[in-house]
């Protein structure tokens, strides 16, 4: 039967086991997780009990820029001790090259990239089998990944000074990258979207609708003791500067807090003489 990626993910969180012995007990237990465990455990792997619920809270981010555009991915692991060695930044080195030469897709989980073939010509699992079972022998897995490529545009990668946040931001137009305004504006933006976590979308239009109607639940709860003609406008501006918190071009800009990045955007493509539009952004966090 087919196994979802993340189920092998998650088993092998709980167990610390390579990432083919938790797929094949996933298959023999019927992709139930918890029968997969306990058959696991039958079978004798004492890794489970000895690495159940150590938590991987350590790790670090890779980045490539190639011609194209840049990738980033997460490597995760218990202790900063590991994602300093050798073995590990060897791997991770290796990882977003083969990451970037051949994303499954333009951003998600670690977990679908088990399969993913690298330059020695073994897949991401054979490598994290081997790192976890005889090299590193510490819990380690793949965090979120972002790969974007583009044809007219500059993708800039900010990597933040402790290693462990990345952040691609494309920006669209013609020739950008050839502006060393439009180069800086890359870095800011990156910076800006590194301290705040809390991001959902580029703009407002993008954000999920449930999600916002939930946070409007919440203002309208709060307001409660509130004389009543005044409680919807209230939860309405306390709902406002939310949605300013979560949307990246709404925010006020990191360096001018007077500005919003969108109307730094507008200042820095009238000096650099050139259209600027920002498309997308990822941003990749190892622990952080």
């Amino acid at each position: 039967m087919a196994i979802d990626a993340k189920l092998v993910a998650e088993l092998r969180r709980r167990t610390g086991l390579p990432m083919m012995k938790c797929k094949q007990a996933l298959v023999d237990g019927g992709g139930d997780v918890e029968k997969a465990e306990e058959r696991l455990r039958k079978e004798g792997h004492k890794t489970i009990d000895k690495l159940k619920g150590r938590e991987m809270k350590e790790g670090l981010v890779f980045t490539h820029a190639g011609d194209e555009g840049v990738a980033a991915v997460a490597v995760l692991c218990e202790t900063d001790f590991v994602a300093r060695s050798g073995d590990f930044t060897a791997f991770g080195e290796m990882l977003v090259k083969g990451l970037y030469a051949d994303a499954p897709a333009e951003r998600g989980d670690g977990a679908s990239l088990a399969s993913l073939g690298l330059a020695d010509g073994r897949t991401v699992a054979e490598h994290l089998d081997e790192l976890v079972g005889s090299k590193v022998r510490e819990n380690m897995m793949l965090g979120s990944f972002a790969c974007f490529k583009t044809g007219q545009g500059y993708v800039a990668n900010y990597v933040h000074h402790n290693g462990r946040i990345a952040c691609l931001v494309e920006l669209s137009g013609e020739t950008l990258g050839e502006h060393e305004p439009v180069r800086t504006l890359g870095n800011e933006l990156g910076m800006q979207i590194a301290f705040h976590a809390q991001l959902r979308a580029l703009v407002g239009d993008e954000l999920d609708a449930e999600w916002v109607g939930k946070e409007r639940e919440i203002y309208l709860a709060q307001v409660q003791d509130m004389p009543e003609e005044r409680r919807e406008k209230i939860a309405e501006g306390k709902l406002a500067k939310r949605l300013k918190e979560v949307v990246l071009l709404d925010q006020p800009f990191i360096k001018n807090e007077k500005e919003s990045v969108k109307q730094h955007v507008a200042a820095v493509a009238k000096e650099a003489g050139t259209a600027i539009e920002v498309r997308r952004f990822a941003r990749i966090a190892a622990g952080a």
